[in-house]
């Protein structure tokens, strides 16, 4: 029993001694290499990593700095992390599952435009990444990432199974808070129109066998907020334009919110504003809106408390690149009426006769929405 006992010790010291003197037999640019080389496979792209280092004690782990994902040689990463960490757990493997915890990234830098050099480069930055992956009976689950990203937080909780083929299915739910929209539109897009603190709370669903079947299959749900912003570079037609004004607009013509609320509905490529709620000090709106995957837009808002008016119908147009805001022609006649009589009293009459002949124009299309679009 004794020599069972003391040869056990000599195994388990054996082991140990060869579990902790690996990390420093294999040089640490070879485990780099082989590292990007899994790594390039895995992303389709070539994958470089700065320093790498490994550690076994307590538990299998790896960390990384300036690491880069390339699709374009010379040009700006698709991907950049500063630094960034993982832990195999040894546990779960003796039960044929498999889990990644403390799993951190830093300074991350995701390139969200197609070009990679030139002056339109758009990269939306993070400041940390923190979560877990575990895989067992062919599903993927990501539970509980945090991304810390322009003053506000989004936490993931994600799924998907199987790992491969036709009726591969994601899931996730997304809790967005505090984030600001201003900065995030200027890296993402060049683009400074949309101002504000974004919430939102999202349900997310796709299935398929790549990357173009789960675009199709795409949907999302929940709600959307914005508080304390503005949108700008809205073109504002005809009466709309006389509408919308002192304290609605800023100094550039962009109209201002308190609070603006909307039901998100994805569906594919096709965005769908639901239920839009738009608040401010001086006027309300509500209506709904449709984002098709061109860029094309369409929709109707109703505006109440603007300019004396009981309320006027704006339709919207144009692209998202050129939105357009016009008068429905129930509004158009209501205005010029209630400019011609004068006055609040004016301004309710010309709004109540122009609803009925507007309504009947619209009914027979008039087309005005088309010349507006354009």
């Amino acid at each position: 029993m004794k020599k069972v006992i003391r040869y056990g010790l000599i195994a388990v010291g054996i082991v140990l001694l060869i579990v902790v003197a690996t990390p420093f037999l294999i040089p640490s640019n070879q485990i780099r290499q082989v590292v990007e080389e899994e790594a390039s496979k895995a992303a389709g792209m070539p994958v470089r990593i700065g320093t790498l280092s490994v550690r076994i004690l307590p538990v299998p782990s790896l960390s990384i700095k300036n690491l880069t994902v390339e699709d374009v040689k010379g040009g700006t990463p698709k991907l950049s992390v500063g630094s960034g960490s993982l832990a195999v757990e040894l546990a779960p493997l003796f039960d044929g599952r498999a889990e990644v915890s403390g799993i951190t990234f830093k300074k991350v830098a995701l390139r969200v435009s197609e070009k990679a050099k030139g002056k339109n480069v758009h990269m939306v930055r993070i400041d940390r990444i923190t979560g877990a992956i575990k895989l067992a009976n062919e599903t993927l689950t990501m539970p509980n990432w945090k991304v810390k990203l322009y003053g506000g937080t989004i936490v993931l909780n994600a799924k998907l199974t199987p790992l491969e083929g036709k009726k591969r299915t994601l899931t996730a739910n997304i809790n967005a808070s505090d984030i600001q929209m201003l900065p995030l539109m200027k890296d993402a897009a060049g683009k400074d129109k949309v101002s504000g603190t974004f919430g939102s709370t999202l349900k997310i669903s796709a299935r398929g066998a790549d990357e173009k079947a789960m675009q199709q299959s795409l949907k999302v749900d929940g709600p959307v907020n914005l508080t304390k912003g503005q949108f700008g570079g809205v073109g504002l037609s005809g009466i709309a334009a006389a509408l919308v004004h002192g304290n609605v607009t800023g100094a550039s013509g962009a109209i201002l919110f308190d609070t603006f609320k909307t039901q998100l509905k994805v569906r594919g490529q096709d965005i769908y504003l639901k239920d839009i709620v738009l608040d401010s000090s001086s006027f309300d709106a509500n209506g709904n809106v449709t984002i098709k995957g061109t860029g094309k837009l369409d929709g109707q808002i109703n505006t109440s408390g603007m300019g004396g008016l009981s309320g006027a119908k704006l339709l919207v147009g144009g692209t998202t690149d050129s939105p357009r805001i016009y008068p429905a022609p129930s509004s158009l006649i209501g205005g010029t009426i209630g400019a011609t009589l004068g006055g609040p009293a004016g301004a309710a009459v010309g709004s109540k006769i122009g609803g009925a002949a507007g309504n009947a124009v619209e009914s027979i299309g008039s087309g005005i929405k088309g010349l507006f679009s354009k």
